[in-house]
């Protein structure tokens, strides 16, 4: 009879081990609850090391890093040079087009070569010879041109692979900028809002909602025209190229993230099903409040994924473009649309770099959102396998149904399908802008984002209470 009663007695010292109780004393009457409600913090650092320990994360985290780098480096050298010319004319000259602009950028020095009077100098090229350095002081010196004091020097990062001359840049940039007029002045937002409204009449909710809307973006396209965002340079046509390889970048980030915090919420809450441990842990109730520091542990793994994720585009791309002259430029400028025609009007005067990181901003919120949902199937269904199979196919019916509703033209379908995660991805290259008829209200992606954060983070505590009450099968 003793034999059998000292397991017994065994589990219950690990498990006041485990918490950190007292053996003894009378000053630690209280100290079991204290410990017992901080032990997610102490237990959350164990779990982080778990994960760690998967070679499954760092592969999949080094396959989708090694493919944002690649997309980052890769970009056709002549749009680099264009847009790092630009760039560099920006910040010599200012970027704010009109005559002034056109004036100052007449007065560059396009037929420099790359002595020291360089318009352009060749991000990768060796210094010159003796013999060159004297020819081209020898034709300086001969030249009338090369003694006005006037000339605008502008020295540009081009890459040596690109075909464009130093006088192709500045023709090209002269083209575009010539005869730039304020393009928001003429733009008429009535239009787009007449569009809208013929869309949902006949629902006088519906069109409540966008009455009110394009009212608000009505005000943001005067408030814009009077602001001049649409002069700003934005590096010429090649902006639409830069910024469309930015979307095509964070695309891929976005989901590539959202299918790591899938993974490695899953793999947190699951560790012990797939070691096959669990049965020994939730026998206590110990065991059992190791649900929260394991969702604490995905939360902040998947984060640090998602820097990784972003680091591996940001910082090849600052490697290869100059953004000091475009990057503070509006991201209203004429010189970036929406599908090539419609103004890029967002909600509040954002740069093309603020625009980027609220961008980044908001693809972590949607991404933690993915990590929520995961931790709430994963609480009740403890299988790590059929929890990401679950989110999949929620994911392909939520996309489906946005794309029923449209088809269908019913817009309370796809508002009320497009609430959640889910749907603030699907308009991932609009976000901050008034996305039509897929939102009723402004800032709809930031506020479907924030209540997808509540909703979720209340969902997993019922969850929780949930995997707390009930027995282990």
């Amino acid at each position: 009879m003793s034999t059998s009663s000292q397991p017994a007695r065994h589990v219950r010292l690990r498990s006041e081990t485990s918490v950190g109780l007292p053996a003894a004393g009378t000053e630690a009457t209280n100290a079991p609850r204290i410990i017992i409600a901080m032990h997610p913090l102490r237990f959350t650092g164990t779990e982080l090391i778990k994960i760690a320990r998967l070679p499954l994360v760092w592969a999949i985290v080094a396959v989708f890093a090694l493919v944002n780098l690649m997309l980052a480096a890769t970009v056709p050298a002549n749009t680099v040079a264009l847009h790092n010319y630009a760039s560099a004319v920006a910040v010599t000259i200012g970027g704010r087009t009109g005559p002034d602009f056109s004036r100052k950028l007449a007065q560059v020095d396009a037929g420099a070569d790359e002595s020291g009077r360089s318009t352009v100098n060749n991000v990768a090229s060796g210094a010159t010879t003796d013999a060159t350095d004297a020819a081209t002081a020898a034709d300086a010196s001969s030249t009338p041109e090369a003694t006005d004091h006037n000339a605008i020097v502008i020295t540009a990062r081009i890459p040596t692979d690109s075909t464009l001359t130093n006088d192709e840049l500045h023709r090209q940039l002269t083209a575009v900028t010539r005869g730039t007029t304020n393009t928001l002045a003429t733009y008429d937002p009535a239009a787009t809002r007449d569009a809208m409204l013929a869309q949902v009449a006949g629902d006088p909710v519906a069109t409540w909602l966008m009455q009110r809307k394009y009212d608000a973006y009505a005000t943001r396209v005067t408030h814009l025209t009077a602001a001049g965002a649409a002069m700003d340079l934005a590096a010429g046509t090649a902006t639409d190229d830069t910024l469309l390889h930015w979307s095509r970048m964070t695309s891929y980030l976005f989901y590539e993230t959202c299918v790591l915090a899938v993974l490695l919420m899953a793999l947190a809450l699951g560790s012990e099903r797939t070691s096959g441990t669990e049965q020994l842990l939730m026998t206590t109730r110990t065991g059992r409040r190791l649900a929260a520091p394991k969702i604490a542990a995905g939360l902040i793994a998947t984060t640090v994924a998602y820097l990784l994720l972003v680091a591996a585009i940001v910082v090849p791309y600052l490697m290869v473009f100059d953004v000091r002259g475009v990057w503070s430029a509006s991201v209203s400028s004429q010189f970036n649309t929406v599908f090539g025609q419609q103004p890029f009007v967002t909600w509040w005067d954002l740069t093309i770099g603020q625009y980027l990181f609220v961008r980044l901003t908001l693809g972590l919120a949607v991404t933690l959102c993915f990590a929520l949902f995961t931790a709430v199937l994963g609480l009740l269904i403890r299988n790590t396998f059929a929890v990401a199979g679950l989110v999949g196919m929620t994911v392909l019916l939520l996309t489906g149904l946005v794309g029923v509703a449209h088809s269908l033209g019913s817009p309370w379908l796809a508002w009320i399908g497009g609430f959640n995660p889910v749907g603030v991805l699907l308009l991932r290259n609009q976000w901050f802008t008034e996305l039509g008829l897929d939102a009723p209200t402004a800032f709809w992606e930031t506020g479907v984002t924030a209540c997808s954060l509540v909703y979720l983070t209340a969902g997993v505590l019922l969850a929780r209470h949930s995997f707390n009450c009930k027995d282990l099968k």
